[in-house]
């Protein structure tokens, strides 16, 4: 695969950005949004939430307790259901239904982008049927990907998604979480495809586990 140019560069006077746990994230501006440009890795909650490891549940019963989800490949970073994402306790996750800015997981001074944050980002990139190619990352890990000539830097890996059937479309697909929720049981998250330029909002269960990108406030 040819190298392809890049179009966004690092934040202006944040290059990198640093989490709870001591995990350095490197940035792109795209827009006049500042982005990780990596998926995050922490394991604990910012507010010392405690999170399971391996959880038991049904899309008709949604998990209350957090969990995260190591994936083998360490460049993916950890799949997390939304209420870790956004840093919920339980009473929290059954009634939460504002979308307001929430930090969730995210380092200080940044927080869990919204559906409309996240539209605004696929604009800047072309619109939902050209920003997935520019916003994948050109490892190899994406299986027989569709990728531009110029990419954003956003740097997408296909970690996949988590399921009651385990991990599933590993090296096809990259779901990311918003803040936005639906209502109890489901709420939005941004998708990009290995086969084609698609990138675009979808709503599905807060209690699959997914990839976790963070936006500057």
């Amino acid at each position: 695969m040819a190298q392809a140019a890049m179009i966004g560069l690092p934040c202006e006077g944040t290059p990198t950005v640093t989490d709870h746990q001591g995990f350095v994230y490197h940035t792109v501006q795209l827009g006049s949004q500042c982005w990780m440009a990596e998926n995050m890795r922490c394991t604990t909650s910012p507010t010392g939430k405690a999170w399971v490891h391996n959880p038991v549940f049904s899309v008709d019963n949604p998990v209350f307790k957090s969990y995260y989800i190591t994936v083998k490949n360490s460049q993916y970073g950890n799949l997390y259901n939304w209420s870790a994402a956004m840093d919920l306790n339980i009473n929290e996750y059954a009634y939460y239904v504002s979308n307001e800015r929430r930090r969730g997981i995210c380092p200080k001074g940044w927080h869990l982008p919204s559906t409309k944050e996240w539209t605004q980002l696929l604009e800047a990139l072309g619109g939902t049927r050209k920003a997935g190619a520019v916003m994948k990352s050109e490892s190899s890990q994406w299986i027989n990907p569709v990728i531009a000539d110029q990419v954003s830097g956003f740097a997408a890996l296909p970690a996949g998604v988590y399921t009651e059937d385990g991990l599933n479309h590993t090296g096809n697909y990259a779901h990311f979480w918003s803040s936005t929720t639906y209502d109890r049981q489901n709420a939005w998250c941004c998708g990009i495809f290995s086969y084609n330029s698609d990138s675009y909002n979808i709503l599905d269960y807060k209690c699959y586990g997914r990839s976790v990108r963070c936006l500057k406030d």
